[in-house]
């Protein structure tokens, strides 16, 4: 897509960029694990810089299952401080995130009471590589482990096991094949984008030495000296970092043959990433069969697949599969057919139409290299690996390897810890009990929300329903939307009325926006929960052109690019189709 947009705000982060050229950190990659590390490090004041050579949260940190959780299989491959890691880590952002962090029960049908035991103990001591089928039994193994691993920080239910007739009224569509059930509680994000975003502009709040900047892409120039290239407007800045951190997760070997000249052999490979694609589905029946909960389930090759209630939608997923490139990456038919096949494996007489799928995503889980046979058994755990000074100079290379979206608090803080003490400095604030953006202050109770709403109406003058809308979408955060719309003409979204044009022009200018897939897919919901339409589509173009002063042809342009990558690589090509029917009848 052409990035010819420019605006007030990204020029003075330019600006201060040109000035800090020898910053403590230079952090490259702003998924969730490099948001991380930047938090931490900037809390500690240290002088560091936050770059991305495409958008915040735009990799795999946008393409996870929305899930907070522990990582129930991965007990199985003997991960336990990776699994008492994450559940500590989910609890935490229970009570930091409590706008976007949400409790989630999960079952998990179960068609008999003793497989896999032989299986996963083999599997569990490395003497197989199979995939094997979980039992009663060994369900009820895991579950316990859950239960224990948070037994002195209990936030949520202990787990449940319910027979055959008890699971069938619950859930009278699972296959007949069905024995019994367990239900337990783990999480789910609802806009795990905007959760990144949100730790950005805390940590710039509180440390002003902090720079964040999307769409800049790092190469290396020797004598330790990095080249920082402005993808918007081409102009470029060298800066000497004492530390480089690599956070691009799947990218991170691309990354760094970019920081050197050298051939790309002379660097120890890293990443050895999985594909993980994703549905979004608009189907009524499958709604009520699932309710509230999320289905935990093995397909027929022992895959764990999951779905769940997600804005108004069902999410299901996912596939495991390896790539050499992680650019690109889009769901393919083929495994919208294999999804598909696993769904109706727990639901058999669900059937779903084509135009049922609303929307598509697909991502690469960055992963350690691995020459394990059964993807699933690579681990989902996370590690610093230390590459030495970048050519010619004295900078070490660290790069963030592996890890889960839910333990990224931890991962981050492994790291800054390590950078710290090569700098000299020390952590001086845990973030374990720091509230993250909207979550902060955030009313739990209905007399607390009641409270909220009152103060917030008499200052901003928006209606309650309003309040509740914004509320959910933004946490506390829903007070400075409701003042940034408040005293000016709004109306709502076309297609879209929960969002209004107003709201709309204030995330564009307050929240590094670059183009209109960065507000679509990750500063909104519209795309993943079905909403946008053509009309949609045309109305948010409209205001990005009263807002950036483009012109009718620009304001087409962009409007083209973006309704041809959201079908390309989100599936969405009804918009296109419904653009071409409404060309079509104007023209009649």
């Amino acid at each position: 897509m052409a990035h010819n947009l420019r605006h007030m705000e990204r020029d003075d982060i330019w600006g201060r960029l040109k000035q800090n050229t020898t910053p403590d950190v230079l952090v490259i990659g702003a998924g969730i694990n490099g948001i991380s590390v930047f938090r931490e490090l900037g809390l500690a004041g240290a002088n560091v810089i936050l770059v991305d050579a495409a958008d915040y949260c735009s990799g795999a940190s946008a393409a996870l299952s929305r899930m907070v959780h522990g990582g129930l299989r991965y007990l199985e491959n003997g991960e336990f401080r990776l699994v008492q890691e994450s559940l500590m880590e989910r609890n935490a952002l229970l009570a930091n995130a409590p706008h976007y962090v949400k409790p989630l029960p999960t079952s998990i049908p179960i068609s008999s009471y003793l497989d896999g035991i032989i299986g996963s103990t083999l599997r569990f001591f490395r003497l197989s590589q199979s995939q094997p089928r979980r039992g009663a039994l060994m369900i009820k193994a895991g579950l316990t482990f859950y239960d224990l691993f948070t037994r002195k920080n209990k936030v949520m239910p202990s787990h449940q096991f319910f027979g055959k007739a008890a699971t069938r009224q619950k859930f009278p569509q699972y296959r007949p094949e069905t024995l019994c059930s367990a239900t337990y509680y783990d999480a789910s994000v609802t806009q795990p984008e905007r959760l990144g975003f949100e730790i950005i502009e805390q940590t710039l709040a509180k440390n002003p030495a902090t720079l964040a900047l999307n769409y800049i892409r790092a190469t290396g120039r020797g004598d330790g000296e990095v080249i920082l290239n402005d993808e918007l407007s081409g102009q470029q800045v060298i800066v000497k970092p004492k530390t480089i951190i690599n956070a691009t997760g799947a990218w991170i070997d691309f990354t760094n043959d970019a920081l050197t000249d050298k051939a790309s052999s002379l660097w120890k490979r890293l990443i050895g990433g999985t594909k993980g694609s994703h549905l979004m589905i608009d189907n009524e029946e499958l709604r009520k069969a699932i309710g509230d909960h999320m289905v935990y389930f093995e397909n027929e090759e022992g895959r764990v697949c999951i779905l769940f209630t997600y804005q108004g939608l069902v999410l299901v997923g996912s596939t495991d599969i390896r790539v050499e490139n992680p650019t690109g990456m889009i769901c393919t038919q083929e495994e919208q057919d294999y999804i598909l096949k696993s769904l109706e494996g727990i639901f058999p007489n669900i059937k779903i139409a084509p135009e049922q799928i609303c929307f598509t995503f697909a991502g690469v889980r960055p992963l350690p290299h691995s020459n394990s046979a059964i993807n699933g058994q690579i681990s989902r755990d996370h590690s610093c690996v230390d590459l030495g000074p970048l050519a010619g100079g004295s900078a070490p290379v660290r790069c963030m390897v592996g890890g889960k979206w839910t333990t990224f608090r931890a991962f981050g803080e492994q790291v800054a810890d390590a950078v710290l003490k090569d700098l000299g400095m020390k952590r001086t604030h845990s973030t374990l009990e720091a509230r993250i953006g909207g979550g902060a202050a955030y009313p739990q109770t209905e007399a607390q929300r009641q409270r909220w709403y009152q103060a917030v109406m008499s200052e901003t003058g928006a209606s309650q329903q309003r309040l509740e809308t914004l509320l959910e979408r933004y946490g506390t955060k829903a007070r400075d939307v409701a003042l940034a719309c408040a005293n000016q003409p709004d109306q709502p979204l076309a297609d879209a009325e929960t969002y209004t044009h107003a709201e709309i022009a204030h995330l564009i200018n307050a929240e590094h926006v670059a183009n209109m897939l960065d507000l679509i897919l990750r500063r909104t919901t519209l795309a993943i929960s079905g909403t946008l339409t053509t009309n949609t589509l045309e109305d948010i173009s409209r205001i990005f052109a009263s807002q950036r002063g483009w012109d009718e042809n620009l304001r087409q342009d962009h409007t083209t690019e973006t309704r041809n990558y959201l079908s390309a690589y989100h599936g969405m090509k009804q918009l296109i189709e419904d653009h071409i029917e409404m060309e079509t009848s104007n023209v009649s």
